[in-house]
């Protein structure tokens, strides 16, 4: 019996909150995400019931709390930027839409091995001229060739293939000898305290960008708002802009408040309980 199968069944008599719990772990071991809607659904219980399991199982540290579900808790890794590229599509070209009005023709740009940051690379190719792009990663390298106008420099380092980028002293090395106007990076995790990331060669190359541009808006979807992840890559006060396709909660806003970073929502925001983009 498979574990939706096994959640319909058990719904026959009255579930108690451990007995939902187990089925929950069990759903999160062969599924990336369970969402509350579902839970709600597959338990016969309200939606606030299936939302406080959740958020006591996160407190718990039995799962990762993620907007409208949750994931299987794991701080040290995530999937490979190809598999990354196809999340949340029609989310992430609205942050790109909005994330393009910062950029002026002939700025330099830093940009980091972000998936999140594809769908803006493309909107640039089209719509501005004579940029320079410092990057270490190779996918937006390879968009940003579109435009003939762009000059497209590479920073050297230790190759490593899940994410298409250069990683390593020797990239950081390099980066610290340019200055840009604007840094657009992502990361795996956003909290109050600040943007995280899986592993330390992620975070050097961010923190090195963050420092080397007078400027750093960070490009998040929906998904990133979550418990930290392995390594902080830079307190919230380091960034100018944070543009998101979702409200974020109130403990998020009251933190922000406490700096000069700005918040940008995209219209239509995304809406939980909705379909989600594949």
């Amino acid at each position: 019996m498979n574990d939706v199968a096994g959640a319909r069944a058990s719904t026959r008599k009255r579930l108690t909150q451990k007995e939902r719990w187990t089925i929950i772990q069990s759903m999160l071991e062969s599924r990336p995400v369970v969402l509350i809607s579902d839970l709600a659904s597959q338990f016969n219980v309200s939606v606030e019931t299936a939302r406080r399991d959740i958020d006591a199982m996160a407190e718990a540290e039995l799962l990762e709390r993620t907007y409208g579900g949750a994931t299987a808790l794991n701080t040290a890794s995530e999937p490979a930027i190809n598999q990354r590229a196809t999340q949340h599509p029609e989310a992430r070209q609205r942050i790109a839409e909005a994330a393009t009005a910062l950029v002026r023709d002939g700025q330099v740009l830093m940009f980091d091995s972000c998936a999140t940051c594809f769908p803006l690379a493309h909107h640039l190719v089209v719509e501005r001229q004579d940029l320079k792009i410092i990057t270490n990663s190779f996918p937006i390298a390879n968009i940003m060739t579109r435009n003939p106008t762009f000059d497209i420099t590479v920073a050297g380092g230790q190759y490593k293939s899940s994410e298409g980028a250069n990683y390593g002293s020797e990239t950081t090395e390099f980066l610290r000898r340019f200055v840009a106007d604007h840094c657009f990076s992502s990361c795996s995790a956003l909290s109050i305290e600040g943007p995280t990331e899986v592993n330390s060669d992620l975070a050097a190359v961010k923190r090195v960008m963050f420092t080397r541009a007078r400027r750093t808006s960070l490009l998040v979807d929906h998904d990133k708002f979550r418990r930290p992840k392995l390594e902080l890559v830079s307190p919230l006060d380091a960034l100018d802009h944070i543009f998101t396709d979702a409200p974020v909660e109130q403990a998020f806003l009251d933190a922000l408040a406490t700096t000069n970073a700005e918040l940008h929502v995209t219209n239509p925001p995304y809406q939980a309980g909705a379909s989600r983009p594949a």
